[in-house]
């Protein structure tokens, strides 16, 4: 064989063992790419099944007795509450008002951009009724956070404000930024202008005696946002459907 044969072999079995190489990579990324969606959903799974309940108080934001206030709220003493909306838990066809139906509408189109499956159920009944709060502020001294629910046990002997961080906690709520910014806790993800599903979650501190009290940051001076459907539960909630009057355990 001549060396120019030889050379030509050479050549041919390099490409062939290239093509080789080339396959099993392809069926090595295919391998990955099912193992990836096979824990991505066995997560999922395993997500849905964590327990959901209310670690604060008054997922709905029910008035207090004054009827200026969140129930079981604290809000910063430089911010000003107004109840916006009482939207009542009756189906449409049992009398809930057309502005109402409207209203959820809006809040539900909004949130489709972030989660384009998502349905409010706007026309149907609800087991419990839906407050919307405005909360507005128009100076920012000091700590500057700005309201946060208490939990379900403050009241309790051993019970405290406080939410303790040594379990998996999810945070969220439906807001809406009129003017100014907030940052963190239940507003985590909120935008300017538009109605959007906040929500984190955090894991286990692994810290003993941890706790966090969970409300936004004042970013701005001045500002105005919407709220409804805010608090904290226990598990992991990835979806605005998920979300709502959550079930608490007195």
């Amino acid at each position: 064989m001549s060396t120019e044969q030889q050379l030509a072999a050479v050549v041919s079995a390099a490409n062939n063992l290239t093509g080789v190489v080339t396959g099993k990579i392809g069926e090595i990324d295919r391998a990955l790419e099912v193992a990836q969606q096979t824990y991505r959903e066995q997560l999922a799974s395993l997500n849905r099944r964590l327990p959901r309940l209310a670690i604060t108080k008054n997922f709905t934001m029910v008035p207090d007795a004054d009827g200026n206030l969140v129930d079981g709220w604290g809000i910063h003493q430089q911010v000003t509450t107004t109840k916006l909306r009482t939207i009542t838990n009756h189906s449409e066809a049992a009398g809930r008002p057309q502005a109402d139906v409207d209203f959820m509408r809006k809040v539900q189109a909004d949130v489709q951009e972030q989660f384009p499956d998502f349905n409010i159920q706007a026309t149907e009944f609800w087991r419990n009724a839906i407050y919307v709060w405005q909360m507005k502020w128009s100076e920012n001294t000091g700590s500057p956070w700005l309201a946060f629910p208490a939990s379900v046990d403050s009241s309790k002997i051993g019970g405290g404000g406080t939410v303790l961080l040594n379990s998996t906690l999810t945070m969220g709520a439906f807001v809406r930024v009129v003017e100014g910014e907030i940052s963190g806790a239940w507003s985590k993800g909120a935008e300017k202008g538009k109605w959007r599903w906040c929500s984190w979650t955090i894991l286990p501190t692994g810290g003993f005696g941890q706790y966090t009290l969970i409300h936004p940051m004042r970013v701005t001076t001045g500002g105005v946002v919407e709220v409804m459907l805010a608090g904290a539960c226990s598990g992991v909630v990835t979806h605005p459907a998920d979300w709502g009057s959550m079930l608490a355990l007195d």
